[in-house]
């Protein structure tokens, strides 16, 4: 062996040597698991039991389930945030409140909630969005309540889900001159007589109702 040779093989030994000693010091680190804190606050408690979900957990609590099916808000919220989906054991609780149940049919059954029709139909302008964003049609139980509403919601149900007449609803509409000019002109397109008494009292919607419906010149 000459000296390069044998200068190499030094070498070579030395770091075989100090590759054993590394494996050998070297230690495997154990991750920690995170302990996740107890539950602390009242079993009962449609609030405590659903912060912590939220705020603890990041997800499902079932020992809380039965607490916070008792309240509409949590319920929802719960099956919102915490299921991204149904949340059966609170439906009877959110099918109370028409704002719940409109949201509820909405954003977690993307669909029909009848549970919660009842509720819905008190409220015109739950109905009309109920009809409008969820069902995509008709809502024959709340056309009642829209029909009392002539502000808004009578108009646009007529306007945007019948897509046509909305005969209950011209009584409350024709009240209004603003509104039953837009009936006349975007909804009838033509004459709406019931509202023309009203829409007389107006100088603007006169002119605009004479101009656009009645075509005179």
């Amino acid at each position: 062996m000459n000296a390069i040779d044998k200068i190499k093989a030094d070498y070579n030994a030395k770091k075989a040597m100090e590759t054993k000693k590394t494996k050998k010091t070297k230690k495997t680190k154990k991750v920690k698991k995170t302990k996740i804190p107890e539950f602390k606050g009242d079993i009962n408690s449609a609030e405590d039991s659903y912060s912590y979900a939220e705020n603890v957990l990041n997800g499902r609590f079932e020992l809380g389930e039965k607490a916070i099916g008792k309240y509409a808000e949590y319920s929802y919220l719960y099956a919102r945030y915490i299921l991204n989906g149904r949340f059966e054991l609170g439906e009877k609780a959110i099918g109370k409140y028409a704002e719940y149940s409109y949201l509820y049919a909405r954003y977690i059954l993307k669909g029909r909630f009848k549970l919660g029709e009842k509720a819905i139909s008190k409220s015109a302008e739950y109905s009309y969005f109920y009809a409008f964003d969820v069902l995509k049609g008709r809502f024959e139980l709340g056309e009642k309540e829209i029909s009392k509403d002539a502000d808004d919601y009578s108009y646009l149900y007529a306007l945007n889900v019948l897509k046509g007449r909305f005969e209950l609803g011209e009584k409350e509409i024709s009240k209004d001159a603003d509104y039953s000019y837009l009936y006349a002109k975007y909804v009838l397109k033509g004459r709406f007589e019931l509202g023309e008494k009203e829409i007389s009292k107006s100088a603007e919607y006169s002119y605009l109702y004479a101009e656009n419906i009645l075509k005179l010149k």
